[in-house]
């Protein structure tokens, strides 16, 4: 084999060995997901045996976004799955690190869902996670997805 051919190979094989499809796509999921926790929020529904009442739409908040969107690749990257990370901040430091001046902020987190609608319907049949979306405390939300972990900040 000619060493024109073998340098050739050599850089062919560096491009494809360079390929880390096992990083996360991180993805500001904001938007598709404010529009599926909405619908329960204008509608009303069951948490656990409890019936939660309509209340009003959530907007979009950037800084919010911003943190779940942080927290989704941490949890990824580091492969831990908790509202609190390995180094003890919830998920009000974590927004107010970031600028965040509300003061309260609530968090849902998931993992294993393909797509928005089935993410809020899995939070959804989660008590906890399901009042958390339904609770008129909240007026915003901002969220992120890291590989296959999903996390909606809920603020006021």
């Amino acid at each position: 084999m000619s060493s024109k051919y073998f340098i050739f190979f050599g850089l062919i094989s560096l491009f494809f060995s360079c390929d880390n499809s096992d990083d996360p796509v991180d993805t500001n999921v904001t938007d598709s997901v404010l529009i599926e926790v909405n619908k329960l929020r204008v509608t009303g529904c069951k948490c656990g045996d409890e019936d939660m009442p309509p209340v009003p739409e959530l907007v979009s908040n950037s800084i919010l976004a911003k943190t779940a969107l942080n927290y989704a690749h941490d949890m990824y990257v580091r492969n831990y799955f908790s509202h609190i990370s390995p180094e003890g901040t919830s998920p009000i430091q974590r927004a107010s690190i970031l600028g965040y001046t509300g003061n309260y902020v609530g968090e849902v987190i998931a993992r294993n869902y393909d797509n928005p609608i089935s993410v809020v319907n899995g939070w959804k049949n989660s008590t906890d996670h399901c009042k958390a979306m339904m609770s008129s405390t909240y007026i915003e939300m901002g969220a992120g997805k890291s590989g296959n972990v999903w996390v909606a900040n809920l603020g006021k």
